[in-house]
């Protein structure tokens, strides 16, 4: 299973990838293991984020700094092959300033379906494959509105949050092969 089995055509699609000195076991320990508190971007940007969700009173406490980045990734887990990828894939209203409905959780066939008005389909994956120097970690995000209204609303939250989100990733393929190569001396 992979992105076009959840998101196979996006209207909007981000990919970073970084060639770590490690191997793809290493790699991918490391991918799982990485807490949101290494991460001083994610931090800051998350934080912003989260303050009109926290001041409604909407925000749900779902443990500390110490979870790790993967865990707080806001769709659900769809796939994973160690050390090959991970799949996440769900809908969301994110251009909302209290974050939206809560979403349904949905299955890749959920997700690529889903037709429901009003929301964005996300498919996020991270792979490692194989690379001259290491292992090469890759991250895609695509996103595919649900109507053409929400298109639009969605276009221009993106225009906002697109360098913040692609800050974050680079800061975790950072991370992430700082830790990896670390280990593997």
């Amino acid at each position: 299973m992979d992105l076009d089995d959840v998101v196979p055509d996006a209207d909007h699609v981000t990919r970073q990838s970084r060639v770590i000195d490690a191997p793809p076991s290493v790699v991918w320990e490391e991918l799982h293991r990485l807490q949101l508190s290494s991460l001083p971007v994610s931090l800051l940007l998350g934080a912003v984020r989260a303050l009109p969700v926290l001041l409604a009173g909407r925000g749900r406490r779902r443990g500390g700094l110490d979870r790790t980045v993967l865990d707080v990734v806001p769709i659900p887990e769809l796939a994973s092959d160690p050390p090959w990828h991970v799949l996440f894939g769900g809908v969301l209203q994110p251009w909302r300033l209290t974050g939206g409905k809560r979403p349904p959780v949905l299955d890749a066939a959920g997700v690529r379906e889903w037709s429901e008005p009003g929301w964005v389909k996300v498919g996020m994956e991270f792979r490692l494959t194989p690379a001259l120097g290491g292992t090469r970690l890759s991250c895609e995000t695509r996103i595919a509105a649900t109507d053409p209204g929400t298109r639009r609303r969605f276009g221009l939250y993106w225009l906002a949050v697109r360098p913040g989100s692609s800050a974050i990733r680079w800061e975790l393929l950072t991370a992430v092969a700082m830790r990896a190569e670390a280990r593997s001396g």
